[in-house]
């Protein structure tokens, strides 16, 4: 399976209202989905730091998902549209890399997921493949909407269903319980851009 979690979705009806675009509990829900195969013994790799998982940078994941050597293995990729731009746009390194990804989740029990800012900042190829898209909404815990990234006050976050469309959330998260599981303040790496092959010369 392929799951995304975004910060904001243009025409989601749960979009709508005073909320947060920044700081809603995209990372913190990607965590939380990691976390429960975690404690179902599956094994766990991100490119951020967790309590629970094993870290590796973004650019040896690709890697390891290109070179097909992972089976029964979840994946966590935060700020995943870093990483897709450093590929170029619709470079054939970029639809390689994105084949990769549906072939190894289709096919040896890869779980890959990953979370981004806006929707329209992924690739259309990787959303098209996306199996569930996301959108959590950070809520205070009088269930009134917080609008503020950095809002001292303890919040519940509700994590609603866009593709396929759900009504209501599919899981709410203590961010008390849950904010440990992850480094916060973590800021992922902008992955350095793949080296280009230079074509061998023709001897005249």
């Amino acid at each position: 399976m392929i799951y995304g979690f975004f910060g904001s979705i243009p025409g989601c009806p749960h979009q709508r209202g005073n909320q947060a675009l920044r700081g809603n509990g995209k990372t913190m829900s990607l965590t939380f989905v990691g976390y429960v195969d975690h404690c179902n013994g599956r094994e766990v790799i991100s490119n951020y730091q967790t309590s629970f998982s094993e870290l590796r940078p973004t650019e040896e994941i690709a890697s390891m998902v290109q070179d097909e050597n992972l089976r029964n293995v979840t994946i966590l990729l935060s700020e995943l549209q870093l990483y897709l731009n450093s590929l170029g746009t619709n470079s054939t390194v970029l639809k390689n890399f994105i084949g990769s990804v549906v072939g190894q989740s289709r096919k040896r029990n890869v779980d890959i997921h990953y979370d981004t800012q806006r929707y329209g900042d992924i690739h259309p190829r990787m959303r098209v493949q996306t199996d569930r898209a996301f959108l959590p909404r950070k809520y205070h815990l009088n269930d009134e909407p917080c609008s503020i990234d950095r809002c001292p006050h303890p919040h519940i976050i509700k994590v609603y269903q866009h593709d396929p469309f759900e009504k209501e959330p599919v899981f709410v998260l203590d961010a008390s319980k849950f904010g440990d599981l992850y480094d916060s303040n973590e800021i992922v790496a902008t992955p350095k851009p793949p080296e280009k092959k230079r074509k061998p010369r023709t001897k005249e």
